[in-house]
């Protein structure tokens, strides 16, 4: 459209376009038959891609929704090309499907692999940074599966999907608190005298442990007092 073309006093170009109104039937007609489309596709790439997403389904998903944008409103384009392009997806994926459950290789290649967050109480932070996810994250993340400091689990990992699944420790240990810093009352009903923790890892040292010494894990010089589990 040229730009002497272009006025905003023009309502019925702003409302329906360059089109005529009976487009919009078309429209809606278009809408139907790509949620149709859109629906049966899902269905078709298999129950996981309802509710975790693996890299591969997510691309998958995202070509998916790009494919119908534009023929959904553009009267220019057709639906058949789309159709294609669901079709080559469908099969690409069955393919990925099949490769995947003769090769172990193959399928981390394609999905990558489970990943250890925490080890023992101390967090592994090139996981974290790896990962893209924030500590501040996965405190949280963690207050909402019930644990108030780090020396309560043996493991965590971070599966293909990016949930976390929890190793609560047979013989729990002071740690890390993860409670808000600003709930001072609660953390200080935590604290224990005998031990103090990393600030940026969670490592467990000796409280006689000199303030300005480096956390043999990360190297952090940041010590706090060591937290253990309130009684229920």
């Amino acid at each position: 459209m040229k730009q002497d073309e272009i006025a905003l006093s023009d309502i019925a170009r702003l409302v329906f376009g360059q089109n005529p109104p009976t487009f919009l039937l078309e429209v809606m007609g278009r809408a139907v038959i790509c949620f149709v489309l859109i629906i049966i596709t899902l269905r078709l790439l298999g129950r996981r891609v309802a509710s975790q997403y693996t890299l591969f389904e997510l691309s998958a998903v995202v070509t998916l929704a790009g494919t119908m944008g534009v023929p959904l409103l553009d009267d220019k384009r057709g639906l058949l090309p789309p159709l294609v392009i669901i079709v080559s997806l469908l099969a690409l994926q069955h393919l990925a499907g099949h490769l995947s459950l003769g090769s172990r290789r193959f399928d981390r290649l394609l999905a990558g692999g489970e990943r250890v967050l925490l080890d023992e109480g101390r967090l592994k932070l090139e996981t974290l940074r790896a990962t893209v996810l924030s500590r501040e994250k996965l405190f949280s993340l963690l207050r909402g599966r019930g644990v108030q400091h780090l020396g309560q689990l043996s493991r965590i990992y971070i599966e293909l999907s990016g949930a976390l699944t929890l190793i609560w420790s047979d013989t729990p240990r002071p740690g890390l608190a993860i409670v808000p810093r600003g709930d001072h009352a609660l953390i200080a009903a935590m604290e224990t005298g005998e031990h103090q923790v990393c600030a940026s890892c969670g490592n467990l040292a000796d409280r006689t442990t000199p303030a300005d010494s480096a956390c043999h894990g990360c190297h952090a010089h940041q010590w706090l007092p060591a937290s253990a589990s309130l009684e229920e």
